[in-house]
């Protein structure tokens, strides 16, 4: 079994055809391939510059013939499929966010918000993460290419900050608390994070429920600052992920598109 590192770019209206097929069953049914296609694309990554990436397993000569005359060149352009070791690929593009949080938005966090302390410190009191959740978010956030660990400047002893390189180009001044500081993760028993969001995920944040704005926004720090509560379960943990790769994204610099905005 081979597996291949694919790139390509949507054609148009194709994300919303695809997501269709995707939801129907219908391209997980194809044999022998689809189980596998199914798994690739759910995954598939966006690079905020056009392009989709994600990883295939595949044992077809050339690579991809069946998938590629079957689904994706009715709705891709394929610009290269590199071959690479089994979750290589998946690797390589673990730091770009899903190419379906721009088509969907966030989904919507289930149950009630968890209580917060509304001054300062602002922390969650309720619906923490458990020890081996937080542990993992941790791993991810500092995983970070660019990224270094430091003791928070502004946050709780043990608040432990994601901090751009200085090597990194950086985002406008609203995409950080202070300095190169873009976010922080607060201590086990918590597990909430304070971030710099893009200002146009604010509301998608807040309006789903994975959020509330920082009482300091707009005051001592910028309006986009908000809390995200912190991860109870996986599911909750990609997607508080994925919010936090905005905010990573926007702090290099790079123009994050508005929820729903990809067709």
């Amino acid at each position: 079994m081979a597996y291949y590192l694919v790139r390509a770019r949507p054609r148009e209206g194709a994300l919303h055809r695809v997501r269709q097929l995707l939801d129907g069953g219908t391209i997980a049914s194809m044999r022998p391939f689809g189980p596998a296609l199914d798994l690739s694309l759910r995954g598939a990554r966006y690079d905020l510059k056009g392009t989709l990436l994600w990883e295939e397993e595949d044992y077809c000569t050339p690579p991809l013939a069946m998938e590629r005359e079957a689904v994706l060149d009715r709705h891709f352009e394929i610009s290269s499929i590199e071959p690479v070791r089994r979750g290589e690929g998946w690797s390589k593009v673990s730091f770009y966010p899903s190419v379906w949080t721009f088509l969907n938005g966030l989904p919507v966090r289930k149950g009630e918000r968890p209580l917060t302390r509304r001054g300062m410190p602002h922390q969650q009191l309720t619906q923490t993460s458990s020890p081996e959740i937080y542990r993992r978010l941790a791993e991810l956030l500092f995983s970070l290419p660019g990224v270094r660990e430091e003791v928070s400047a502004v946050s709780v002893p043990g608040a432990r900050a994601l901090v751009l390189e200085e090597g990194e180009p950086a985002g406008p001044p609203d995409a950080f608390m202070v300095g190169r500081e873009f976010a922080h993760l607060h201590p086990p028993g918590d597990g909430s994070l304070h971030l710099m969001a893009p200002p146009n995920w604010v509301e998608e944040i807040l309006r789903k429920g994975w959020g509330e704005r920082h009482p300091a926004a707009g005051l001592l720090i910028p309006e986009n600052a908000v809390m995200v509560y912190a991860p109870r379960d996986e599911a909750e943990l990609a997607t508080v992920y994925e919010i936090v790769l905005l905010s990573y994204w926007r702090a290099k610099g790079v123009e994050v598109p508005d929820p729903g905005s990809l067709v």
